[in-house]
């Protein structure tokens, strides 16, 4: 969600525009100026506000400032819209002047005077009252609905100072399937979907996709490389962050069928934000031959914390299990990014690299103190809470246009 803030410091371009910038439309043009090119569930868009949209992202020099982008920027738009009435969420006369205000302000203009501006370059006071308007009204939605499960926990906070809070390179390891859907396997599908979800073995699920899976990675058993979160579809991405490996997400609709993903692990390469931090970890060698699902739930069972541990292996050899105190900058990067993931006494696995090679599971015994914070605990705990509620709005945006009739002539 792109905020009032960051989009009006870049209408000090407005300053440096003239009326001959934008030119008049020819009539030709003006004729199918209000006609319609796209409809979304029971609103249309006009060709005029596509022109409108096109110029004003003009005008914030936002990359791609074509009619094509601003088109989906419309349709967007609608989607919030109808999301924000039916949420009873109507910004007031006064919430849009505010808004107005503010977004002038980063330009050093009052709200009239920069109406005045955009106006002589054929931008409609309406085109940006709109767009402030959508802004405000999906920043109370998605607040509305997603505040309660954006808030960082204690915990959550105390990793993300140990590990950092910038966007970095966060890539997951992964495997599908993916489930044909037509009329007449509609039922079965479902059922077969429902069955998957539950599944918590790699190997269990390694079956399902090489028999039921439609994606050219069957013959893997559904097992895909490491892929940056950033690259996966808004809708998957926060949903991973979520899961224990082995998990598997519910049916997500694709084209053509029903996509099904279980976790396997994750790796973070991004740079701490804080100073040093110092892990007890204890750490399980599960042979090749073992599945590492069922034996990370048969440890899950009988465990509470580190010390049970050596209750379970007692007598297995030194090899076994394994406990050590280290700071993070000294374990290796799977290992450091699995610990991260995890509160004192949580349990995760780590998959072999390659298929048949041991794996491990390992066990956060305690974390301890940061030392020499570079930011605030309550500037980290923001800096989260805005990542979050940002990633919980794409996901539903998302959802809305997936669920939405949309149709362009554009």
């Amino acid at each position: 969600m792109t905020s009032l803030n960051a989009i009006a410091r870049r209408l000090t371009a407005v300053l440096l525009m003239t009326a001959t910038c934008a030119g008049a439309p020819s009539a030709a043009a003006a004729q199918g100026l209000f006609d319609t090119v796209a409809q979304v569930n029971d609103s249309v868009v006009t060709r005029f506000e596509v022109v409108q949209r096109a110029r004003l992202f003009q005008v914030m020099r936002r990359p791609n400032a074509t009619e094509a982008s601003a088109l989906e920027s419309l349709i967007d738009d609608r989607l919030k819209s109808e999301a924000g009435l039916a949420a009873g969420i109507i910004p007031t006369q006064e919430d849009i002047q505010f808004g107005l205000e503010d977004f002038a302000a980063r330009a050093n203009l009052t709200g009239e005077e920069m109406l005045i501006a955009v106006g002589e370059i054929g931008i409609e006071p309406e085109t940006v009252r709109d767009y402030i308007t959508v802004l405000l009204l999906w920043g109370e939605v998605v607040r509305e609905r997603f505040t309660a499960r954006a808030r960082p926990s204690d915990a959550e906070t105390d990793r993300a100072m140990a590990l950092g809070t910038e966007t970095g390179n966060t890539r997951v390891l992964l495997s599908e399937i993916i489930l044909p859907v037509t009329p007449e396997t509609t039922v079965i599908t479902q059922e077969r979907a429902t069955a998957i979800t539950e599944m918590r073995s790699f190997d269990t699920f390694s079956a399902a996709a090489r028999r039921f899976s439609i994606a050219p990675s069957r013959n893997d058993g559904g097992r895909l490389g490491w892929m940056s979160l950033s690259d996966l579809p808004p809708e998957i991405g926060p949903l991973l962050l979520t899961l224990q490996p082995g998990d598997v997400t519910q049916p997500i609709r694709v084209q053509g069928g029903l996509a099904l993903f279980q976790f396997r692990g994750l790796e973070d390469r991004r740079p701490p934000l804080a100073g040093s931090v110092t892990i007890d970890y204890a750490l399980v060698r599960v042979p090749g031959s073992t599945d590492l699902g069922g034996e990370l739930g048969r440890i899950r069972a009988l465990t509470d914390q580190c010390d049970d541990l050596y209750g379970v292996f007692k007598g297995q050899g030194s090899d076994r299990l394994v406990r050590e105190t280290k700071p993070r900058s000294e374990l290796p990067g799977s290992l450091a990014a699995a610990l991260d993931r995890l509160d004192q006494g949580e349990l995760t696995a780590i998959p072999p690299q390659i298929p048949g090679a041991s794996g491990s599971i390992v066990m956060m015994c305690e974390r301890s103190q940061i030392q020499d914070e570079d930011l605030s605990r309550e500037e980290v705990r923001r800096q989260l809470f805005a990542r979050r509620l940002e990633s919980f709005g794409d996901a539903y945006l998302a959802e809305l246009r997936a669920a939405a009739f949309i149709e362009s002539d554009l």
